[in-house]
């Protein structure tokens, strides 16, 4: 039997997405990429990529390939009259990315910097969240409407506000100029500059905060996995420095 969800997740999974958003069709809300409620490490991005839903032909992942629960997978119209055992589908979903098929292309580029302060994807230490918990199609980037933007972000950082509160992170990894200033907007903060971590090719701001809540906050400028002149070089000097500023 499932637990009750609280209802701040009913809540969300049951909002739609605004009007004129390029939202991935059939998906459903990434509310995280792991469990909240058992990791202490969490990383932010700004929101989910398309292929957690799509493969490159741009058809629905189903089967072994599945990541997470789709409304044909669900077998609903929608999630907003969905049963709660449909919700609690989504949810375990979420729970359970990293024991399914992750897109490890992606997260795998982020272990190392999870490693150097004890955490991981894998063994359930470390997760993912977003900003903004719809998957686009294009990116993030791509979405030419201010407006839409600012709106996905309006309706849904109050809900990554509620799962900071709740779980028990020790710690806060951004990842990304873009996330970085839209969590500075959205926390009410301004994090600490404390330097330059540089590559061969490539080099990232660092900076720093502790929230109202006492998670510590790390964060760095390049996007390890898009930013050009990313090099492991300086992966490996990232991972260096955040874990000095981790303490």
């Amino acid at each position: 039997m499932n637990p009750i969800l609280p209802d701040y997740i009913v809540a969300r999974l049951r909002r739609p997405f605004p009007d004129g958003a390029p939202v991935v069709p059939g998906s459903t809300p990434v509310l995280s990429f792991g469990n909240v409620s058992e990791a202490t490490v969490a990383t932010l991005g700004l929101n989910p990529s398309r292929q957690e839903f799509l493969n490159q032909e741009g058809r629905e992942l189903s089967g072994a390939e599945r990541r997470f629960e789709t409304l044909s997978s669900l077998g609903v119209p929608g999630l907003e009259s969905a049963t709660e055992a449909a919700l609690s589908q989504v949810v375990n979903a979420c729970n359970s990315y990293f024991r399914g098929n992750p897109y490890r292309r992606w997260f795998d580029q982020l272990e190392p910097v999870l490693k150097s302060v004890g955490a991981s994807y894998y063994d359930g230490t470390a997760c993912h969240l977003d900003l903004v918990q719809w998957a686009t199609d294009p990116v993030w980037g791509g979405i030419k409407n201010r407006d839409v933007r600012t709106k996905l972000i309006e309706e849904d950082a109050p809900f990554l506000c509620n799962q900071l509160k709740v779980g028990s992170f020790r710690l806060l990894l951004i990842n990304g100029s873009g996330a970085v200033q839209q969590f500075e907007r959205m926390a009410g903060i301004s994090l600490r500059w404390v330097g330059i971590v540089k590559g061969t090719s490539a080099a990232s701001h660092m900076s720093v905060g502790v929230l109202p809540i006492g998670t510590r906050v790390v964060a760095w400028s390049v996007n390890i996995q898009s930013s050009c002149g990313v090099c492991n070089e300086l992966r490996a000097a990232l991972a260096s420095r955040v874990r000095e500023l981790a303490l």
